[in-house]
């Protein structure tokens, strides 16, 4: 499989990102994968895209139409991606398209939201994040909450038992 990371950050492309995770899981590109208001900001498209030049990374951003399109295509490719959701929905709705994206989702930022709990120190989930996080365990996801590479971390396994849904 060639995505070396798939995370969700609603903070998408920064620091944490760029100079950490990346270095830990190497990668030819960023792929993030936004909602529609994002996806079609033309500005706000182009400051992710230069963000990414910067760093000598190419920045690809769709939404999960092209995703599910595209995905297939980066997981068969030499390349390694890191793929960047700006929120759990997306990744859920990959999922029930039967794109294969990995075993693996590490959470960083998702901020606080009306409706939503704090799962691990920047983290915030909905009810439904939750039923949606219970949906990609069963389908042999591991979810770590994990905003840093040396960060002790927690789990969606364990940390579930705390929560009402």
């Amino acid at each position: 499989m060639s995505l070396s990371l798939v995370r969700i950050d609603d903070r998408l492309i920064h620091g944490q990102v760029v100079l950490m995770w990346t270095k830990l899981r190497p990668c030819d590109a960023l792929v993030l994968i936004v909602d529609d208001a994002l996806y079609n900001d033309k500005f706000m498209k182009n400051v992710f895209i230069q963000g990414g030049n910067a760093v000598g990374k190419k920045v690809y951003i769709w939404n999960v139409a092209e995703a599910t399109e595209k995905i297939p295509t980066c997981v068969a490719s030499n390349k390694k991606y890191v793929v960047i959701a700006k929120n759990l929905q997306v990744l859920y709705e990959l999922r029930k398209n039967g794109v294969d994206w990995g075993r693996e989702l590490i959470f960083g930022t998702l901020s606080k939201r009306a409706d939503t709990e704090k799962m691990w120190n920047n983290v915030y989930c909905s009810k439904e994040d939750m039923k949606h996080l219970d949906y990609l365990m069963e389908q042999g996801i591991d979810i770590t909450f994990k905003l840093i590479p040396e960060e002790g971390g927690s789990n969606w396994k364990d940390a579930r038992k705390n929560y009402q849904y």
